[in-house]
């Protein structure tokens, strides 16, 4: 396209020159037919632009991060005019479209079409455009390109769930399956007020029928095992960029884990913070879709306080009988340390699960007693780490 312009250029100067020094009816309409070539192929970029069909549909509004969801789109000429050197463009920052490329160059004849069906894959979880992001138009002599803006394609896209087989750095010995119902009698419990976030199993229906209030079963005997998952809730940079695969990786982790123990048979409990602390109880796959759902429309905030969190989570009374701790982290703070140092001198193992590509992020100092720590970079695979 430079050497086009250039080549242009100099046949708009050699005519001024023809002009200046032969005059005569050839070297005007020689000038004349130089300037109308410019002024021709802008015509027909404009003339693309107004009258260019271009159509792009997903199969499924239901899109899944790392899942692959039918994509089609369709280019028609529906003119008169060959339509030369028209590119179409991609949202590639956090999607890709399997066999299409920014780089095909399409001609279309008359009444022709060009029809593309395949798969389009979201990166990460979130809400953002997929798709076709322009057109870009050359005319014939390759001097000026027109790029326009298709009206963009949002999806919201649900974070992945690894369905993880084993944890090798778990052990299992720190977590039994939850007692079975027939093993609980009278005398193992006394009964207390319901408190938000109680099973409805543990629920004395006759203590509540006599009181007229919820009251749920107070275990005396041993503490029924459970595994806590903190998880990091807080937006540390604005750009989509850097949050999208920060963010994604957290609630794929926190998902991939309590599936796992779920699937386990241990009641899990999540805790998050969205101006208050948050806590979630999964005991069966009805808790763990609802809890699905929530994660999958979860905002991470930028202006609540991480510290402040860390704190509430290590006085809440879930962590007192928490046979195993795991913390889904962005950063490794003192207040992190803390909080492992507190649960390590109470005897409760504890697991770091730390998102980051940044390797100065990482401790140099050996984690507290009974802590783990596992590093887990935004783009890898979970069964590699777990």
């Amino acid at each position: 396209m430079r050497r086009n312009r250039l080549i242009l250029l100099f046949l708009f100067i050699l005519s001024l020159v023809l002009i200046t020094y032969r005059g005569g009816s050839l070297s005007y309409g020689f000038f004349f037919l130089i300037v109308s070539v410019p002024l021709v192929s802008l015509i027909y970029l404009l003339y693309v632009r107004i009258t260019f069909k271009i159509f792009q549909e997903l199969a499924t509004k239901s899109v899944v991060a790392g899942e692959p969801t039918s994509f089609r789109f369709i280019l028609r000429n529906e003119n008169i005019f060959t339509y030369s050197g028209v590119r179409v463009l991609f949202h590639s920052d956090f999607s890709s479209i399997n066999g299409l490329s920014d780089l095909i160059e399409y001609e279309l004849q008359r009444g022709d079409g060009i029809s593309r069906e395949t798969t389009l894959t979201c990166r990460y979880r979130g809400s953002y455009s997929v798709g076709i992001k322009a057109v870009r138009v050359t005319d014939y002599l390759r001097l000026f390109s027109l790029t326009y803006w298709k009206s963009p394609l949002f999806v919201n896209v649900k974070p992945r769930i690894v369905r993880l087989r084993s944890l090798a750095s778990f052990d299992v010995t720190h977590v039994s399956p939850r007692r079975s119902n027939s093993l609980s009698s009278e005398r193992d419990f006394t009964v207390r007020d319901y408190i938000p976030g109680d099973s409805i199993r543990d629920i004395h229906w006759k203590a509540t029928a006599a009181l007229c209030k919820p009251m749920v079963r107070k275990h005396t005997g041993p503490e029924e095992p459970s595994v806590v998952i903190i998880m990091d809730s807080f937006r540390r940079n604005e750009e989509p960029a850097v949050f999208l695969p920060l963010e994604n990786k957290i609630l794929e982790t926190t998902l991939s884990l309590s599936l796992y123990f779920v699937n386990g048979s241990v009641t899990t409990k999540a805790l998050t913070w969205q101006g208050a602390l948050s806590e979630r109880v999964l005991d069966g796959s009805e808790s763990f879709e609802k809890f699905y759902s929530e994660m999958s429309a979860f905002v991470f905030r930028p202006a609540d306080d991480p510290a402040l969190f860390l704190a509430c989570a290590g006085s809440s009374p879930t962590l007192l009988g928490a046979s195993y701790v795991y913390l889904v982290l962005s950063e490794w703070t003192p207040q992190a340390m803390a909080l492992c140092d507190r649960l390590g001198r109470s005897g409760t193992p504890c697991m770091v699960c730390l998102i980051t590509d940044d390797t100065s992020n990482i401790p140099n100092d050996a984690p507290p007693a009974l802590t783990d720590l596992i590093v887990i970079p935004t783009e890898g695979e979970l069964e590699e780490y777990l």
